[in-house]
């Protein structure tokens, strides 16, 4: 299982310290810069946590946490502390990760997503927190990595999976299978963009490997990539590079794909 950066105590402390400060809150009670940028450094570098905003606009900041005794909680974050809104059913497994994601397209996060040990997956609404889709519990054995994006012509996102060993699309709207890849991947991260400028989303797995997402084939291969990968344009041609870095200790490697090789900066 990957585990975002934990690289000092602080992440720990800033986390209980918010989720045990429980205080009448408000919906006027904005976060000062400190409790926002808190809540958003904790829940960049652990799996277990993610934060969003209220989709209706109200003051404050949510997060989702994934615990470890089997249940996905929502805490709502004001000026004033942390209260919990929400608390899911227990889940086959324990939680593994958990996103929010826009599975409908529209550009607004609309969905929270999990993945647990067991290899289940689970979607709630973030409106109202009820439960759109589960997988079914005997139809994967290991999940190890998953991702969202649009892979296809329609507008619904899809969910990404890696599990046992294939790489999986299911559709956001209606939840069907639409894709497994023939062949074998093994990693324990996954981001999806288009890499190399072909107008045609690629796959990166932190094992070193670009995979094109229509045919499911390797486009690019390296002996392996550190442990954490991410995509981002950084030198504003309109095309993400890959940046790798492992978690704790050690340097960090750009990629530009759209050249194949890393970038060497002087």
């Amino acid at each position: 299982m990957h585990v975002k950066r934990l690289t000092s105590l602080v992440v720990n402390v800033v986390v209980l310290a918010l989720f045990l400060a429980v205080g009448p809150a408000t919906a006027q009670d904005e976060l000062s810069y400190q409790q926002y940028r808190a809540l958003s450094w904790a829940a960049a570098r652990l799996d277990h946590l993610a934060a969003f905003e209220p989709i209706h606009g109200e003051a404050g900041m949510f997060t989702a946490l994934g615990e470890r005794f089997g249940t996905v909680q929502v805490f709502k974050h004001s000026s004033r502390g942390a209260e919990r809104v929400w608390k899911s059913n227990q889940l086959s497994g324990i939680p593994d990760e958990v996103l929010t994601a826009d599975l409908s397209g529209d550009q607004l996060d609309d969905a929270l997503i999990c993945r647990t040990n067991s290899g289940k997956v689970y979607v709630w609404s973030l409106e109202d927190y009820t439960l759109l889709w589960e997988s079914l519990p005997s139809e994967y054995s290991r999940i190890d990595c998953f991702t969202t994006m649009n892979m296809d012509d329609d507008p619904a996102t899809e969910i990404v999976l890696l599990a046992d060993s294939k790489i999986h699309y299911i559709d956001g709207f209606t939840f069907n299978k639409e894709w497994t890849s023939i062949n074998d991947f093994q990693a324990t991260m996954m981001r999806c963009g288009d890499v190399d400028g072909d107008d045609r989303v690629e796959i990166v797995l932190n094992s070193g490997k670009v995979i094109d997402s229509v045919t499911g084939s390797i486009e690019w291969e390296e002996k392996t990539f550190f442990t954490i990968i991410e995509l981002l344009d950084i030198d504003g041609d309109g095309i993400p590079e890959v940046l790798t870095e492992n978690g704790i200790n050690g340097p960090i490697k750009v990629y530009d794909m759209d050249y194949g090789n890393e970038v060497r900066f002087q």
